[in-house]
């Protein structure tokens, strides 16, 4: 009878790894055929490219090699005692605009819309309905749909810093790029990578709360913008209070944009580590339990 019960237990144990995997494959397939996913990256590496050649249209004008007035740039005429026209090139870091577009809200907007319409989308088309229909655990499919949602986001980080980094290297020059610009790249872009996947998870919490396309992305939004703000706000009132607690500490994206760009050291990327294990564990707890529990 144990042996029995034994192999019943591995053959539903295997069945409901194969279904995950199915599950998985599924999602897999869906992020390959999503036209959101690749407009959203699309629109940003092309807002990327514009900002850069903005800087490098106003450098030009400043230098003297454009006309000035094109496009709106206009400069004064150099001084006899200039010795060279300089440009905005001169005085902006690459490392700077890596952390405006990473660290600066520009990142978090595109994740919040994009896993926004991936996880709602999923309910107005009754995708969702259709796979809990088909007897699969809720568990399972809130969990495929959770891991998906962070994959796709940690690709859509990742072009969005790789097009900052090679756009900028194009307009900036390679002369220009310090002895340590590649180990302060690689520090900061790990690190916000990792913040980046569970900002998406906190995300995807929301938006199987919400369940509706327009609050989805209008939480998502305000997460993003507002957020920060009101983390410090409530450090304004712990310290009123004598408290010695910092919500922005803890708060994903006030860590995302306090993140240093240069010299990132030991302290701060554990704190990093431990704020992304904690909000993708929260996440995923809390919107398992909803899912499990509200109406398809």
């Amino acid at each position: 009878m144990n042996l029995i019960m034994e192999d019943n237990a591995q053959v539903s144990y295997e069945n409901g790894g194969v279904r995950m995997f199915n599950l998985l494959s599924s999602e897999l397939y869906k992020w390959r055929k999503s036209k959101a996913f690749y407009i959203c990256l699309l629109s940003a590496l092309v807002c990327i490219v514009i900002i850069w050649m903005t800087f490098w249209l106003e450098d030009q004008v400043e230098r003297g090699k454009i006309e000035s007035g094109t496009m709106g740039f206009t400069v004064l005429e150099p001084t006899a005692e200039d010795k060279e026209a300089t440009g905005i090139l001169d005085v902006l870091n690459i490392m700077q605009m890596i952390h405006t577009f990473a660290g600066g809200g520009f990142s978090t907007l595109f994740i919040a819309i994009f896993v926004c319409i991936w996880v709602v989308g999923e309910y107005t088309n009754g995708a969702v309905k259709n796979t809990v229909g088909k007897g699969i655990s809720r568990s399972k499919v809130f969990a495929a749909k959770f891991i998906s949602s962070v994959a796709a986001s940690l690709a859509l980080n990742m072009g969005i810093l790789m097009a900052t980094v090679l756009t900028g290297v194009a307009v900036v020059g390679t002369a220009r790029i310090g002895e340590t610009f590649w180990q302060n790249c690689l520090a900061y872009a790990g690190v916000q990578l990792m913040l980046g996947m569970a900002y998406a998870s906190v995300i995807a919490m929301f938006g199987e709360f919400a369940r509706n396309m327009a609050a989805g992305i209008g939480i998502g939004i305000l997460l993003a913008a507002l957020s920060t703000t009101l983390a410090d706000g409530a450090d304004l009132l712990f310290r009123i209070a004598n408290i010695d607690f910092r919500v922005s500490d803890y708060w994903i994206v006030s860590v995302i944009e306090r993140c240093p760009y240069e010299g990132i050291d030991m302290n701060f990327a554990g704190r990093a580590l431990g704020v992304t294990v904690l909000w993708m564990a929260v996440s995923l707890i809390a919107g398992m339990a909803h899912f499990c529990e509200a109406d398809v």
